[in-house]
């Protein structure tokens, strides 16, 4: 699978040294990060996100000074999620039990006036663990436990405009 994703140039210095790359733990995102892991069968601290060439996609992750990769990944190291869903997770994920994330605490249930329940959450879980083909989604994020050296077809650095 051709995927696209926007990494700091410290990670192309690591994939240029032959060594493969793996993200660290996120401070603001660790415990949507370490669900979504739990949830994908990964094996990793944290996950890669991309999008599939060709498809769709919302966000991409550029930052002012990048990398944008090119990977040509094999199918059995690539997991599929829909990004509108991924996104709306990392909302309700921050309403679930501390060390629990398929079940929401009981005061994000009192008195709300939102669509926010314990049925979507369940929705949210099952639509991000069910693997489908990638023209089966809207907007395909890419999810990786790593970057190999062997998987760059190409790079691009975006140095900042400032």
């Amino acid at each position: 699978m051709t995927i696209i994703t926007y990494q700091s140039t410290q990670v192309l210095d690591i994939l240029h040294s032959g060594k493969v790359y793996r993200a660290y733990p996120s401070r603001t995102l660790n415990y949507a990060y370490s669900s979504l892991i739990d949830m994908l069968g990964l094996h990793c601290q944290a996950p890669i996100f991309g999008y599939l060439k060709y498809h769709r996609h919302l966000a991409d992750g550029r930052l002012s000074s990048s990398v944008r990769l090119t990977l040509k990944v094999p199918r059995e190291h690539v997991k599929l999620t829909e990004f509108q869903t991924w996104a709306e997770f990392i909302y309700y994920s921050k309403l679930t039990k501390p060390y629990d994330y398929t079940q929401l605490k009981p005061e994000a249930l009192q008195g709300n006036t939102t669509e926010i329940s314990q049925k979507k959450l369940d929705h949210l879980i099952r639509s991000l663990k069910r693997q489908k083909s990638p023209w089966a989604y809207r907007f395909p994020q890419a999810v990786l436990e790593e970057i190999r050296p062997e998987w760059v077809a190409d790079y691009k650095i975006l140095l900042s405009s400032t």
